[in-house]
């Protein structure tokens, strides 16, 4: 029945109506835009990082210069890898590690890194390449999807653990998207290629790898999903034979994670020790860095992005606010006259204030039809942010809802103190005043 009332209402006053709604309209619109560049960089941010570099260290090695009295120079290259690996054996032992990994250009939030080329049916995939030794899924906590047991089975785990047990020489492991932007090859998920022998940068070439496990993508930081660079990933193992190609150990990081209870104090005790026990050869420990602050500067740019674009978006909505609260305030403070009748008629004061509120909910809803069309031209026609998270359904209407309750809610804040004010005045000064 008050739903009939209001509609006869809004039509009777159609003029003043039309524009208020072509407000609504426009701002519905420009709120929507907001909201969906707010929820879509939120997702992503929040998103899994395939990864966990809590309580984990950066390790930086260096070499002794012949201006060094400890320096000797009957030392190669060889025997520097040889104390890279001394030492990382030596990190092993230490009370309160849990991991040590030794990698190549392949760490969280680094500041570098390398593609590999793997041929499947004749298709060239080309990914981010993870060389690490073994303990590195362990140490980052790389989530599994699926490992290849000895009698050749398929199995179905999450540990890091199995995914670090299956990486050997001669083998590699797949994220699970590794191959989903190669439509021609039909394999949204990775796993069908468990058991087989994939060779690398040339389609006749004989290095060949068997896959022997499937892990879930990671990302290269919070603002980068994992279908983007870092996210699809080939790993392999890292032998001695291996280092060796690069001839330098500052090539190569080593990283290490410990327990929580060994954390506190872990750094600074770690360095006092360094002189004492990480010097092997030539090859000295140098510096630790906390994961978080290799995050820091990694992100840091983007943060610094994300906030300016906030800092104007948020000056946007807050004028947003304050046009909506605006306009109702005004058009409920000048109904002063009708609510003084309807209260001189027996209208209950929160019956005035429930149906001023529907009144502007309900406008707010026949201006939403258009502005919902328009919004989904803008996203079909891509004008908003696609290239991390494609538009469809279901960020539409989350936009979609999130918008029509913010504006609820500044139709709400605009009516109810002028309303409130209103009711609080006798009828008869009320329509005297008018």
């Amino acid at each position: 029945m008050m739903e009939k009332k209001i509609f006869t209402q809004i039509r009777n006053e159609w003029r003043s109506n039309f524009f208020l709604a072509l407000e609504l309209l426009v701002v519905f619109v420009v709120l929507w835009y907001i909201v969906d560049w707010c929820c879509t960089t939120a997702r992503v941010y929040f998103a899994p990082m395939g990864f966990d570099t809590e309580h984990c260290y950066n390790l930086t090695v260096n070499r002794l210069t012949p201006n060094s009295a400890l320096y000797d120079p009957n030392l190669t290259i060889e025997d520097d890898m040889d104390a890279l690996l001394e030492i990382a054996e030596r990190l092993r032992h230490r009370p309160g590690v849990e991991a040590v990994a030794i990698s190549q250009n392949c760490i969280p939030y680094g500041d570098g890194s390398n593609g590999i080329e793997v041929f499947v049916d004749t298709v060239s995939v080309h990914t981010m390449h993870r060389l690490a030794q073994s303990d590195y899924l362990r140490l980052f906590r790389i989530q599994g999807v699926a490992v290849q047991d000895a009698d050749g089975r398929t199995v179905r785990t999450t540990s890091s653990d199995s995914l670090a047990a299956v990486l050997k020489p001669g083998t590699m492991i797949l994220s699970r998207n590794a191959v989903a932007k190669y439509e021609s090859l039909g394999m949204p998920d990775a796993t069908a290629l468990l058991g087989r022998q994939l060779p690398l940068w040339n389609p006749d070439s004989d290095n060949r790898l068997r896959v022997t496990g499937i892990a879930e993508p990671t990302r290269w930081n919070h603002f980068e999903t994992a279908d983007q660079w870092g996210g699809p990933f080939i790993a392999t193992d890292f032998p001695r034979e291996v280092m060796m190609e690069f001839e330098n150990t500052a090539y190569l990081q080593l990283s290490l994670r410990v327990s929580p209870d060994a954390d506190h104090g872990f750094m600074d005790a770690l360095m006092a020790d360094a002189d004492r026990l990480y010097r092997v050869g030539n090859t000295y420990l140098l510096d630790i860095q906390p994961f978080s602050q290799l995050r820091y500067v990694n992100e840091l740019e983007n943060v610094n992005e994300v906030k300016t674009q906030l800092c104007i978006l948020g000056f946007l909505l807050l004028n947003i606010f304050l046009g909506v609260i605006g306009t109702f305030w005004f058009r409920t403070q000048h109904r002063r006259k009708e609510v003084a009748l309807r209260m001189a008629m027996g209208s209950t004061r929160r019956g005035i204030f429930v149906r001023l509120i529907a009144e502007g909910l309900l406008l707010l809803t026949l201006a939403a039809v258009p502005a919902a069309i328009i919004a989904l031209n803008i996203g079909v026609a891509e004008l908003v942010d696609v290239t991390q998270l494609p538009f469809d359904a279901s960020r539409f209407f989350l936009a979609l809802v999130l918008s029509w309750l913010l504006m609820a809610v500044m139709i709400v804040v605009g009516v109810w103190y002028p309303a409130r004010r209103a009711m609080k005045i006798q009828p008869a000064e009320a329509l005297h005043d008018e």
